[in-house]
């Protein structure tokens, strides 16, 4: 992962075969960001995808093992429980030009997987908190 920061934003490139949630993970702990959205494209050699059902508070985890076109990332960094908490949802297609997408877990990129952060101004960190009524940890900006 080779990346630039412009003092606002950072420009972040990842190579065939890195794990697109693990390295921004590291690079949100390197870099003590406080908070970002993010927005991205690329290739993946698999991405393991979530549906979450507010019935059974549960993900339902599907992964696929194929060459696909990323053909958008979007989500948000914050923080809980003193750790980095990547909210990342994507949307791809296959060979055939048939789309999916969901919540990505984790993702191996292809040819290359380039993303974008928006900064959150200040140092004061963007955290999540666990919701009771959706059993998820939602952004805590109250």
């Amino acid at each position: 992962m080779t990346y630039q920061f412009d003092g606002y934003n950072y420009f972040v490139k990842l190579e065939k075969g890195e794990q697109l949630v693990s390295s921004l993970t590291q690079l949100v702990k390197d870099e003590q960001l406080s908070g970002a959205w993010l927005s991205g494209l690329g290739a993946a050699l698999s991405v393991e995808l979530g549906y979450y059902d507010l019935d059974t508070k549960e993900y339902l985890w599907k992964h696929i093992d194929e060459t696909l076109e990323i053909t958008g990332l979007t989500g948000n960094v914050a923080w809980h429980e003193g750790e980095p908490a990547l909210h990342i949802h994507g949307s791809f297609s296959d060979r055939d030009m048939r789309g999916f997408g969901g919540h990505v877990k984790e993702l191996v990129v292809g040819g290359t997987c380039e993303v974008f952060l928006h900064l959150k101004q200040g140092s004061d960190k963007l955290k999540r908190k666990k919701d009771p009524d959706t059993g998820l940890n939602l952004l805590d900006i109250a």
